[in-house]
């Protein structure tokens, strides 16, 4: 067991090591976790083709001036930027047409809430999270920082601005930011970065707040570089996403998908290329190939050590393992006559020779010999019960195969089991082998003696927990399934269909434990006098509708006669089998009922015209919960309560049957204590 516990160990540290840096490899290439990764890497499903096909072309919006990140060139009109070049990478890798639509940032802002738009490039924020959904990280960071006129050498943090004057684009999460950090600022929102910086220029403001990428490109272009002054550190640097409107979380997966397969192919690395000539430019500093390849190779290496553990330790654990053995074989030698003569069962030790080496006492008298007598005699020819069986075989198995053998076999109505355990001496060869030989005749008559009554009792106990336990919160569904119908709106049908799918699996979930019940309950052993035919005719009135409907003919033959016998376990027997030869008779046909009754026994027959019985299930029948029956008609427990009540009575069945044709159950009750 502890060198099981061992392997398991090293086996567990094996996958988590290789998991580890597994993970560790897709988060510095991919920059997104083993879960996200397998679940972005999978395909659009049939659902989101469908999706893309029904909704036609996406719309992007943003803001129409927010260069080099989305600007309108006034040279051609076209909209241009790196986040135009990524939307577009972005709708071939998704094979769908994204149109694009600049706007004032606010109004972009509104008409994504709306839904009148479907994408748009953000930030993540807490008020923004009430509006819209949020994709993965589109792989480019951007850092909110402060741009302040060179005269104004009092601002070096967001501190700083408190009770001044900051201009910013409204809807600019840089504002959301600052409100979140510093109070009393008196703000001027304009439609973009530029009027924000004119304003800061005329000295109508003190600073102006947003991305350092568009600032940068603004102050540049309008020569302000030496007049102005960008605040370091920055407020923040966060990484950039796509914001969805809330109602359309399929798209999210379709974007999630896409966003993906440009990260895997770096697409973003070779737009940033194209815009700064150089890679990774608003990015975060990534590992590459180099990290890449060490971290493989230390994967390979860290593996392979574990694996040579592995096998250097389990090789030193058989090795002691097979010392320990040894020991033990040699010291229990000395001791093997005293345990031969205390086991009853019969012990040989014969050499490759298949002679005797030793025996105990039982064997001998089982042979009926001395056992200086049988020493060295071959052991196949000592008695007749064993010339003819295999027992020689198995020895030679053992010699050839080096491992223990078992057999069995019978002579004379008896059945003995075989087993040969290997002796090896010092340089681990077989010199002996020790046979056990038992006598497992009378196990096997009470195993199948034994075999029915225990399951039959056990699952009755089984069945009778279970149905109480459940009974209680069957209630509690169906008391709210209740309270659902009264609060909801039963017009809507797809609400109405799944109120009445619950109602019926409640129901039938409340059959089956009536009935599990009713074949767990102790009848009792009291006994009352009955008239047998009206009492067959009181039960089978209860069937009366369904054979109607059925159209199955019904005939009783049963003379009036008094019986002494427990009424209520007799509704049972006849209530299963009647309902059970209803269930045969879909297409209608013909039920017979039988009494008759001797000094001390009644017999009840029941023949149907069904479909009969397959002899393939004709062994299981009486099995609880079998059943042949289409999924929700029928429970398999109607002939196993039948079977439940004949054996209270001590009674037997019979059951003859013929496909297509009908079947018969037989039913014999002793009638005397």
């Amino acid at each position: 067991m502890k060198k099981h516990n061992k392997l398991l160990t090293i086996f567990v540290l094996i996958f988590i090591i290789i998991a580890f840096f597994i993970t560790l490899f897709i988060e510095i290439v991919y920059d997104t976790s083993l879960v996200d990764y397998f679940k972005s890497s999978k395909p659009l499903t049939k659902e989101e083709k469908d999706w893309l096909k029904n909704h036609g072309n996406i719309i992007y919006c943003a803001d129409q001036n927010a260069p080099p990140l989305r600007y309108v060139d006034e040279q051609d009109g076209q909209y241009k930027g790196i986040v135009i070049d990524y939307i577009n990478a972005l709708s071939i890798e998704l094979g769908t047409e994204i149109e694009i639509k600049p706007m004032v940032w606010e109004n972009a802002l509104s008409s994504l809430a709306k839904g009148e738009t479907d994408i748009c490039d953000m930030f993540k924020s807490q008020n923004r999270q009430k509006k819209y959904l949020f994709s993965e990280p589109i792989l480019y960071n951007l850092r909110g920082v402060i741009l302040t006129s060179d005269s104004h050498n009092d601002i070096n943090t967001y501190d700083d601005l408190q009770g001044g004057r900051v201009a910013a684009p409204k809807g600019e999460y840089a504002v959301e930011y600052l409100q979140s950090k510093v109070d009393d600022i008196d703000y001027h929102f304009t439609k973009d970065i530029y009027n924000a910086i004119l304003l800061l220029e005329e000295g109508k403001v003190d600073a102006v707040i947003g991305d350092e990428s568009v600032i940068s490109y603004f102050i540049s272009n309008m020569d302000l570089s030496s007049e102005m002054l960008i605040i370091d550190p920055p407020m923040y640097v966060r990484q950039c996403v796509f914001g969805v409107p809330k109602d359309n979380p399929i798209l999210l997966k379709i974007l999630n998908k896409g966003i993906f397969n440009l990260r895997k192919k770096r697409i973003t690395e070779k737009i940033q290329q194209k815009w700064f000539g150089i890679s990774d430019q608003l990015s975060e500093p990534k590992k590459r190939i180099g990290t890449q390849f060490i971290i493989i190779i230390l994967i390979i290496v860290v593996i392979y050590a574990v694996i040579t553990y592995l096998f250097y330790s389990w090789n030193m654990t058989l090795k002691k393992e097979v010392k320990k053995r040894t020991e033990e074989l040699y010291m229990s030698k000395k001791d093997l006559q005293t345990t031969f003569d205390a086991l009853t069962h019969y012990m040989v030790l014969v050499d490759k020779d298949k002679k005797i080496v030793n025996t105990n006492k039982v064997f001998c008298e089982l042979v009926n010999r001395n056992k200086e007598d049988i020493i060295g005699v071959e052991f196949v020819k000592l008695n007749e019960r064993f010339k003819k069986q295999n027992i020689k075989d198995i020895i030679d198995d053992t010699f050839r195969y080096k491992k223990e053998q078992k057999s069995e076999f019978e002579h004379e109505d008896r059945i003995y089991d075989v087993a040969t355990f290997p002796l090896k001496d010092n340089e681990k060869n077989i010199i002996k082998v020790l046979l056990m030989i038992k006598d497992i005749t009378e196990n096997r008559i009470g195993e199948k003696q034994l075999l029915q009554t225990n399951k039959m009792v056990a699952i009755g106990q089984l069945a009778a927990g279970v149905a109480h336990e459940i009974r209680n919160p069957l209630g509690l569904i169906r008391n709210y399934i209740y309270v659902l119908k009264m609060k909801l709106n039963m017009d809507d049908t797809n609400i109405k269909k799944a109120i009445e799918k619950i109602e019926t699996s409640v129901n039938r979930a409340s059959n089956i434990i009536n009935n599990l019940l009713n074949f767990s309950r102790i009848s009792g052993n009291r006994k009352e006098s009955i008239n047998i035919k009206r009492f067959i005719k009181n039960v089978l009135e209860l069937e009366r509708k369904i054979m109607e409907k059925n159209k199955i003919e019904f005939r009783l033959r049963c003379e009036d006669m008094i019986v002494n016998i427990n009424q209520e376990s007799l509704k049972h027997i006849i209530i299963n089998l009647v309902t059970n030869a209803i269930d045969a008779m879909p297409q209608g046909g013909k039920l017979d009922v039988k009494c008759e009754k001797t000094k001390d026994n009644l017999y009840i027959w029941c023949r149907d015209t069904g479909i009969g019985i397959e002899k393939k299930d004709l062994d299981n029948i009486f099995n609880p919960f079998f059943t042949t029956k289409g999924v929700g008609k029928g429970t398999g427990l109607g002939l196993y309560i039948l079977y439940t009540e004949v054996e209270k009575f001590g009674g037997d069945i019979q059951v003859f049957s013929e496909v297509l044709k009908g079947t018969t159950f037989k039913v014999h009750l002793p009638l005397k204590e």
